[in-house]
């Protein structure tokens, strides 16, 4: 993990959609900075990954045919999709399941908790032998 922050959004969502939309532009801000901050450092990077579990987000970021249900949305929010057409960024889906922040947000089971702890490459130090 390079970068983390959470945080309550500043805009009210009226539904999931819109809440993980603003999340995704969020997250394109700080993408497109560690860009500019490698490519300064001389490694170029030709497309970031940036993961969402939310296939409306997910859809909305990608599409630029769903404007009837979403036309609410403040245009800003759409920058993500000017970084996605030149190839910048990508939104890739992932699992509600597997998505590893959720252990940094979220009330978790024991479980699912140790599952996604073990996935940051934590471990519990009481386990550990000396």
């Amino acid at each position: 993990m390079v970068s983390w922050r959470s945080r309550k959004q500043r805009l009210v969502a009226d539904s999931t959609c819109y809440a993980e939309y603003v999340a995704l532009h969020d997250t394109s801000h700080e993408a497109m900075f560690l860009r500019q901050l490698l490519d300064a450092l001389d490694f170029p990077c030709r497309m970031t990954p940036i993961h969402c579990d939310n296939n409306a987000a997910t859809h909305l970021a990608e599409d630029q045919d769903f404007h009837s249900q979403v036309k609410h949305i403040r245009v800003k929010l759409h920058t993500i999709r000017e970084h996605i057409d030149l190839g910048e960024l990508e939104v890739l889906r992932v699992r509600s399941a597997d998505n590893i922040a959720d252990v940094l947000t979220k009330a978790l089971g024991c479980v699912g908790f140790l599952r996604l702890r073990r996935y940051l490459g934590l471990r519990d130090v009481t386990t550990c032998t000396v």
